[in-house]
């Protein structure tokens, strides 16, 4: 049982090693490209017909925020078409009536789409918009985010190829400051834009719209088939079937959009686990064909990681399963040292992410210094999010039926949701959270300090991330901030 328990384990850290080697490609690429000149100042000459898409399903408390600020884009009304895609089940479809009946009245050219049913969630409702959509370009935000009014005259100065099918700007937080979760939250989006998709564009990569924020071409959508529902993914299943095709997406590191981050356990868990399900969703259908394209073998792996990189929560659960067991053999000389010689190599992975963590931070704020400590939170976090994560993944390989769920954001106006779910995730993240504290006490009792961290930040992340979702849950606002689980979003 020992060299069963000792096999298993050997095979959790050489995945989780092979996942971080990439952190110092990464890290390799951010040298190498650091000293590129900047970006050359464009001006938009010509104003081409852009239409704006809204995407929205029962978005009350901010559906007034992204209105007014897409009214106040800078462009020319005669060449601006909005779209109010509206899927909603709530009074969200009445106060959009409303505000489009306003803006209509000033002149803007503003429509409000509903279709009748939910098909396709999101990629159903752009793909409906899509068909009817005058604009030659298109522009979508989520209803999270807010635009400034010198986003489209910003971005579309890099159409002036024609190969380029999109662009895509970098996000930014509006609430960042809420909470450890957010802090943690913010920092963990920093290092994908400020270092993931920045690295991988500069390098020629394989990169990947984030599903708000950005324009595409609609001729290149149209191109690759329009947007599929087959994925909880679709920007990124739409990315990658654009870029097969030869089309380019243009990532624009320097132009920022302040979008709201969860503000509880509950909807920072369904917004990873829906990313984590619908990218390794996009893997299974997509990883095949990006093997067979004519790109370097060094592009192939970057797209490798890119689409399969969730397995680390399936490696993080198990080894937060076996570390105590391992503990335990240690401690009680059951196993050679000459394996834990072994195993101590692997833990030079562990250092490849926070560094990246930490230019992220320097790359992108001046006061980055106060901003360090955080990322202890992202470590943790990622830890405690392996439990659901790990659930998701499954469901995605497996291909078992999608669900859409989206985000819930409170637009400031309201700090806490009760998610009606019969999960019992949050009870299993508190039982494994106490089994790897016990741990801890364990190697403390008996002076194996160099693991505490590591056990720490596990029984941190799970403890933390079980406790707020249940508070979460027992302790809503009012009746009227139940969310049903059921009713997908």
């Amino acid at each position: 049982m020992i060299y069963i328990i000792l096999t298993l384990y050997t095979l959790l850290l050489v995945t989780l090693f092979f996942y971080s080697l990439h952190a110092f490609l990464l890290i390799f690429y951010y040298y190498k490209f650091r000293k590129l000149c900047g970006r050359k100042i464009k001006r938009l000459i010509k104003y081409p017909r852009v239409t704006v898409q809204l995407p929205i399903y029962n978005e009350k408390y901010v559906i007034h925020r992204l209105l007014k600020s897409v009214v106040e884009l800078d462009y020319p009304k005669s060449r601006l078409e909005i779209q109010v895609l509206d899927d909603s089940s709530d009074e969200t479809t009445d106060i959009v009536a409303r505000l489009v009946k306003e803006y209509r009245r000033q002149k803007f050219d503003i429509h409000h789409v509903q279709r009748g049913s939910r098909t396709g969630y999101k990629a159903g409702a752009l793909q409906y918009g899509l068909e009817r959509a005058k604009g030659e370009y298109i522009a979508i935000f989520d209803a999270d985010f807010v635009p400034a009014p010198n986003f489209l005259k910003e971005l579309l100065t890099d159409f002036d190829a024609p190969e380029v099918a999109g662009v895509q700007a970098r996000w930014a937080h509006l609430n960042r400051d809420d909470s450890l979760l957010t802090k943690a939250q913010a920092i963990g989006l920093d290092n994908h834009f400020a270092m993931e998709q920045r690295l991988r564009f500069h390098a020629g990569f394989f990169i990947n719209f984030n599903g708000t924020c950005g324009i595409w071409r609609k001729e290149a959508i149209v191109d690759a088939d329009g947007w599929h529902s087959d994925t909880l993914a679709e920007d990124l299943d739409l990315s990658y079937r654009v870029q097969l095709r030869g089309w380019k997406i243009i990532f624009r590191e320097d132009f920022s959009v302040l979008g709201e981050l969860p503000d509880s356990a509950q909807s920072y868990k369904i917004q990873q686990n829906r990313w984590a399900k619908g990218t390794i969703q996009v893997a299974r259908k997509l990883l095949s064909q990006v093997f067979r394209t004519r790109v370097s073998r060094v592009a192939k792996y970057e797209a490798f990681v890119h689409l399969t990189c969730h397995v680390n929560f399936l490696a993080m659960l198990g080894l937060a399963l076996f570390s105590p067991v391992i503990v335990y053999f240690k401690i009680e000389n059951l196993v050679s040292n000459w394996y834990f010689i072994f195993a101590s190599f692997f833990t030079i992975g562990a250092l490849g992410y926070p560094y990246l963590y930490f230019l992220s931070q320097r790359e992108l704020y001046p006061d980055y210094r106060r901003r360090i400590p955080f990322i202890v939170g992202v470590i943790a976090y990622s830890m405690g999010l392996s439990v659901s994560n790990s659930q998701a993944i499954i469901e995605g390989w497996l291909n078992r039926k999608n669900v859409f769920r989206r985000t819930p954001k409170s637009g400031g106006e309201t700090k806490g949701y009760r998610i009606e779910s019969k999960s019992i995730i949050p009870y299993i993240e508190i039982l494994l959270g106490i089994y790897i504290f016990a741990a801890l006490v364990y190697v403390i009792v008996n002076v194996q300090l160099i693991l505490v961290p590591f056990l720490l930040f596990y029984s941190f992340g799970f403890l933390s991330l079980g406790f707020l979702s249940i508070k979460d849950k027992m302790f809503a606002l009012g009746p009227q901030e139940v969310l049903c689980s059921k009713e997908s979003s």
